[in-house]
């Protein structure tokens, strides 16, 4: 297990865009299954008990598998790797209690969820174990392809299960006790493959502590993404009822699955840049330019596709109980560029140069104006409301970095290859 291999990245590339495209095809093959068969309202359960558990994930997970790879990439031998596994464990049960406690107490503040205490109560526990997924530590260890197959035995399982037990809008509660399952066979698999990595299963509290303290500013800047993102449909569905969740949960699983397009690149492709950035950092900001150009012009073609089909294949795809949809998906769909941009800048060259702090307070300040801004937007105009809500985050999250990297005199080292040089130089932040 070397610690980064650049040579194999496009192998690897491949391997994780094989994992994604199955894992972000697989549910859109079920928003249309669940729509017909559950229903608006039911779906929109669904789609709030899905934001809830996606948001725990984000919480428990706690900036850790950044963290975690970034480690991962420079340990000099498997004494480093198991000590970051432990830790890395450790961090995760460390935060789980305090996250479920503030689950259960989300799914009381929400009418939706809170009349399903089943599907919530499983929705809480699925992303307490999805927190603890291991695609970080196979991708920063050279070994994409081993995930990839996991993925693939999962969404089999995932699958089956969900076209074999869900029929009728009543079957609602199994949805996610079904998806638990499945996950927990995937975690099993993984787990099982490198248990002799492990030197214990545990570190000390002392490391579990240490570890949180130093993800912690890469969890600023996540965790206020995850309450732009992963929560508003969840936050939606504290103030509207299940046909606003629906329309808003829809639009926004669709402009997830396009952002989620990103996820395999950067699982691959931060690595090397990081490497990169300390031998040869002309280099590493000339991939930076390249994937922001690659992943940007994709997201306008996708607003542009949007634009012009969106109307046409919602009610055919979901039926005509769906086509409330249709304008919250149509306003939703541009809040792609701007998200693209933004995490091309996060991930490709903040991150990689220990710049966190830049980004922690620009998600601050774009989370509590999206946040503020949402609870009068949301409560009069619904699932519209949110989207402006969203549209404002990224807006100001875009602004805030922009403004940091001209401060701080970052700006022209990513836009000029001469400015590549003081990459390695220390520099005051703004």
């Amino acid at each position: 297990m070397n610690p980064v291999k650049p040579t194999l990245a496009k192998a690897e590339l491949a391997a994780v865009y094989i994992a994604y495209a199955l894992r972000y095809v697989y549910p859109l093959l079920l928003l249309p299954f669940y729509g017909r068969t559950l229903g608006a309202a039911g779906y929109g359960v669904v789609l709030a008990g899905m934001s809830l558990s996606n948001s725990i994930w984000q919480f428990v997970s706690f900036g850790f598998p950044a963290v975690g790879g970034r480690d991962t990439v420079h340990a000099k031998n498997d004494a480093e790797r198991a000590a970051i596994l432990s830790s890395q464990m450790t961090g995760r049960l460390l935060l789980c209690i305090p996250t479920a406690l503030v689950g259960v107490g989300a799914l009381a503040l929400s009418p939706v969820l809170s009349a399903h205490v089943l599907p919530g109560g499983t929705a809480i526990a699925l992303g307490l174990l999805a927190a603890f997924n291991l695609g970080w530590y196979f991708t920063s260890t050279g070994r994409a392809r081993r995930s990839v197959l996991i993925e693939v035995i999962g969404f089999l399982i995932s699958l089956t299960l969900i076209f074999s037990f869900i029929h009728h809008p009543s079957d609602l509660a199994r949805v996610f006790p079904l998806l638990f399952i499945s996950s927990l066979v995937q975690s099993a698999l993984a787990y099982g493959s490198i248990r002799r990595e492990f030197a214990g299963v545990f570190s000390t509290i002392r490391a579990g502590l240490d570890l949180i303290r130093r993800s912690k500013v890469i969890f600023i800047y996540t965790g206020t993404s995850v309450l732009l993102i992963s929560a508003s449909t969840y936050i939606l569905s504290t103030m509207a009822p299940e046909t606003e969740v629906s329309a808003y949960g829809v639009a926004e699983r669709l402009i997830a699955a396009g952002l989620s397009l990103m996820g395999p690149a950067a699982q691959v492709l931060v690595p090397k840049v990081t490497y990169l950035v300390g031998v040869d950092p002309e280099k590493a900001n000339r991939l930076a330019r390249r994937i922001l150009a690659f992943f940007l012009l994709g997201a306008i073609a996708a607003v542009a596709a949007t634009m012009l089909l969106a109307g046409w294949l919602v009610p055919l795809v979901f039926g005509k109980g769906f086509l409330s949809t249709v304008p919250v998906l149509k306003l939703f769909v541009l809040v792609l560029p701007l998200s693209v941009a933004n995490q091309a800048i996060g991930i490709y060259f903040l991150i990689p140069r220990n710049r966190e702090s830049l980004l922690a307070r620009a998600g601050v300040t774009s989370a509590v104006i999206s946040m503020v801004a949402a609870i009068p937007l949301a409560s009069h105009w619904g699932a519209m409301g949110m989207v402006g809500a969203r549209l404002l985050g990224e807006l100001t999250l875009l602004g805030t970095l922009m403004f940091f990297l001209i401060r701080s005199g970052l700006i022209g080292e990513f836009f000029s290859p001469r400015h590549a040089a003081l990459a390695l130089r220390p520099r005051e932040e703004g």
